[in-house]
């Protein structure tokens, strides 16, 4: 992590260990406060979620204000770190949002000067789930895990797409070369007829049916080859388009899986 980056990070995960701190040492300061959104969210998250789940929600507005205190240092402690930054930033941002919510709801308030400092503190922290967000989606100038997933597939369908050319351009060649082969022998056979002219007439005959036969065997390795070359050419193309979505398939989960805790 590079001095540019540690400096910041420390200073913005400075306030939230701070704040995490008082939370977990003096909570009773900040339960009137967090009490209304206690009371409010506990009943809701108990209701939609599974009830081996809800059974563990507690509904103590302390300790509540003490685990939101706990996730504050932890991902201060991260983000300050290089250390799961990325986790440590969405905990944060997951922490800021009830917190603000509980210690600065200026739209209840009626005093037009405590309303403003209200609101004052509650931009304020607006701010901050920024800086954590942003945070939170650093890679350190690296490219992520998912870019370069769908970057890496791109590039697989692209030289699919060059091999697929190449092998149809192949297969016009070999028709090609056939086809001026069958071309050839009729010539030949043409010519054979012509010098036979003044001979027998059984001889005439005989050269007419090679001629014939020599016709339709050229025809026929023609079409062989162009039939064998484009079907060569598809399965080659199949091939290079299933491995190339596995590939991408696979590196987009991996990407996904290790995202939120890349370093």
């Amino acid at each position: 992590m590079s001095l540019l980056r540690a400096i910041p990070r420390t200073m913005l995960a400075s306030y939230f260990v701070a704040a995490g701190i008082k939370a977990i040492r003096d909570p009773e300061s900040l339960v009137p406060a967090a009490e209304p959104l206690v009371d409010r969210v506990v009943p809701l998250v108990k209701e939609y979620t599974p009830e081996q789940v809800a059974g563990y929600v507690p509904e103590n507005a302390v300790t509540l204000v003490r685990l939101n205190g706990i996730a504050e240092v932890l991902g201060g402690a991260a983000l300050a770190t290089g250390k799961g930054r990325r986790l440590g930033a969405l905990l944060l941002a997951g922490s800021l949002i009830p917190s603000t919510i509980a210690k600065h709801p200026f739209w209840t308030v009626q005093d037009p000067e405590a309303r403003a400092q209200d609101r004052s503190h509650f931009l304020k922290n607006v701010s901050l789930l920024g800086g954590v967000l942003l945070a939170a989606q650093d890679t350190e100038g690296k490219p992520s895990l998912v870019w370069r997933a769908r970057k890496g597939g791109e590039t697989i369908a692209k030289e699919t797409r060059r091999a697929s050319k190449k092998l149809s351009k192949g297969s016009s060649n070999v028709a090609d070369t056939a086809t001026e082969l069958a071309e050839a022998a009729v010539a030949t056979g043409v010519a054979l007829v012509e010098s036979l002219g003044d001979s027998s007439r059984r001889l005439q005959k005989q050269a007419a049916r090679q001629l014939k036969e020599a016709k339709s065997v050229a025809v026929q390795t023609a079409e062989e080859a162009q039939e064998a070359a484009a079907k060569a050419a598809k399965r080659a193309k199949k091939e290079a388009k299933k491995q190339a979505k596995v590939i991408s398939k696979k590196a987009k989960k991996l990407g996904e899986n290790v995202q939120l805790g890349e370093n």
